[in-house]
């Protein structure tokens, strides 16, 4: 069994989204007036790009102890995951930013505030010897 955590993706996607239909409605709106169509390829350009730059994540812990960042929403980007037993210590960096250093370099994870301690509840249970920033050993 899988478990997933959904991730906080942001304000940006709105933003982008927003942006792309005013740019429709501007579209639309100079084609029945008969205006250039060099706004055409502008248009569809934006949205290509806006396509590429908006990815929605999900993470997934699968039952091989790896950690799996998952994108819903993709064009070229490819899952990616990396082991449970290569996590050296969690931190919380804001309420809902999650820093993971691994034996070679750290991650950042995203992750919507309701999941972050269900998250670091279940990677501390697959790896016991992941050290917990700000927790008080006794």
């Amino acid at each position: 069994m899988e478990k997933k955590f959904k991730a906080d993706n942001g304000q940006g996607n709105i933003f982008w989204g927003l942006a792309a239909v005013m740019l429709l409605a501007l579209y639309i709106y100079r084609y029945k007036q008969g205006e250039e169509v060099w706004f055409s390829i502008f248009y569809f350009l934006f949205i290509f790009l806006f396509m590429l730059s908006t990815t929605i994540r999900e993470y997934a812990i699968t039952e091989l102890n790896f950690l799996e960042i998952r994108y819903v929403l993709r064009i070229f980007s490819k899952n990616r995951r990396f082991a449970i037993g290569d996590m050296v210590a969690l931190k919380k960096i804001k309420k809902n930013q999650l820093r993971i250093d691994k034996v070679r370099g750290f991650e950042v994870l995203r992750v919507r505030e309701t999941d972050i301690d269900a998250l670091i509840a279940e990677l501390k249970e697959r790896n016991p010897r992941i050290i917990i920033a700000g927790e008080d050993d006794e």
